[in-house]
């Protein structure tokens, strides 16, 4: 633990050191948010006054096979993190992970009423959570108003402002699978009111509704304002009904989300490959209903991002407040059927943090690109006999065609400790490395 402490210690001076000098790599909630002001014609800059829909979506397909081993006891398989998700049925297979198609576009000439809309038809945490269907297919639906100066107000379902991976636009990602402490700490899991209570905070139940996908419905104001030719500063607060992709199980209190990033110019290029340096802070804190109790989700965070000449630097730290997910849980005896359900503990005692450190450079410019990430959870830190680490390394290697479109291939070394249980010990003992391939084509 001593360890752990002393890297949180320099991480967090890095954070607060970038953010002192007034810093951006990519500004993903204008991006997402705000149709741009302005735009090239026969290589002139020009007034945007296009109000014609832009159609456009990405596929990202591809293989997975999980190493571990499947440990099966009275009938219940107790090693959901040895099976692939979304569905934890199988430990190797092809997927068709997303396919989404968007629509986004000003409604007049002068660009004060932009829109999003996008739509999931892959089989992923949206659509498939933990193998049950849900029914949903609407990630976006929001409406831009940029009528008044110095600000945009948002209004619908869309990102929330929070951490860089949930932030990031997941088709430029050139990894498949999110960091272990960025998956269980902000991509919020919904258990629906009349969970079942096992004892004390934890509640289990099948989930009725999508992941939260980094999204909420509510009303955000952010804007970008530039301090000098190299410097802006994105400030953004949001209020949100704490549903993610639904509006079912609403606690009747609002999350509050904030935001604050700071960027400073290295060169060209825009979106995932804006050359800059960018230090962010962002702040989230509502509250969850089970059994018709309250209970706190707080959540917090502090990173830094550079880009510039083909090398890419990425460091975040998350903690977690109140609830936590603590895992799928089989909830079927049946030895040739699972039933995979949420767990999640709710006291506002829980306390669980992390970090990732990544770095990524193009050997061959704008076309191969190696990759290395080390990603960090201590969840349950505050209950000696619930308490989990997860030290997660991946190496990779991307070949690039054009923009976005690629290939990735990634292979993950993965390790799981229960250091206060030695029974769990014996079943993460059968955690396994990670091999993942995906093809991404943006449209």
């Amino acid at each position: 633990m001593k360890t752990l402490k002393t890297n949180k210690l320099v991480i967090s001076l890095a954070t607060i050191s970038v953010l002192s000098i007034g810093l951006h790599a990519a500004d993903w909630l204008s991006i997402a948010g705000t149709e741009p002001s302005m735009i090239k014609v026969d290589g002139k800059k020009v007034k945007n006054t296009n109000n014609k829909p832009r159609f456009w979506g990405f596929l990202q397909v591809g293989y997975q096979q999980d190493y571990g081993d499947i440990l099966i006891k009275s009938g219940v398989n107790k090693t959901p993190f040895a099976m692939l998700t979304p569905d934890l049925n199988s430990q190797s297979g092809f997927e068709v992970n997303r396919a989404r198609l968007a629509v986004r576009g000003m409604m007049d000439k002068a660009n004060t009423l932009n829109y999003f809309f996008m739509t999931e038809f892959g089989e992923d945490g949206i659509t498939a959570p933990a193998g049950h269907t849900t029914g949903n297919h609407l990630t976006d639906a929001s409406i831009t108003y940029r009528g008044i100066p110095h600000l945009n107000v948002r209004m619908g379902q869309f990102k929330y402002p929070g951490s860089e991976e949930g932030l990031r636009a997941v088709f430029a990602s050139e990894y498949r699978n999110f960091t272990k402490v960025t998956n269980e700490l902000t991509l919020e899991r919904f258990l629906p009111n009349n969970a079942t209570n096992l004892g004390g905070d934890k509640y289990q139940a099948a989930p009725t509704q999508s992941v939260g996908a980094f999204r909420d419905r509510g009303v955000e104001l952010f804007n970008t304002e530039h301090i000098s030719k190299k410097v802006s500063v994105t400030v953004a607060g949001m209020a949100g009904s704490g549903t993610g992709l639904s509006s079912s199980n609403a606690s009747g209190d609002l999350t509050y989300y904030g935001y604050l990033a700071s960027e400073y110019s290295l060169g060209k290029g825009k979106g995932y490959f804006t050359q800059a340096l960018k230090g962010f802070v962002w702040y989230q804190s509502g509250k969850r209903k089970l059994n018709n109790t309250k209970y706190d989700r707080i959540r917090y965070g502090a990173g830094v991002d550079y880009f510039h000449n083909g090398l890419r630097l990425d460091a975040e730290y998350i903690k977690a407040k109140g609830m936590i997910y603590n895992g799928a849980k089989d909830a079927d005896a049946d030895p040739y059927n699972e039933d995979w359900q949420y767990q999640i503990l709710a006291g506002k005692n829980n306390v669980s943090d992390g970090y990732y450190i990544n770095a990524q450079y193009y050997v061959i410019p704008k076309k191969v690109e190696l990759l290395a990430r080390y990603d960090y959870l201590d969840r349950l830190s505050n209950d000696a006999g619930l308490e989990r680490e997860f030290k997660t390394t991946t190496l990779g290697l991307s070949y690039h065609f054009k923009g976005p479109n690629r290939i990735d291939f990634n292979y993950a070394f993965r390790d799981a400790t229960a250091p206060g249980n030695a029974a769990a010990q014996k079943v993460l003992d059968n955690t396994g490395n990670l091999l993942s391939i995906q093809g991404t084509l943006k449209f």
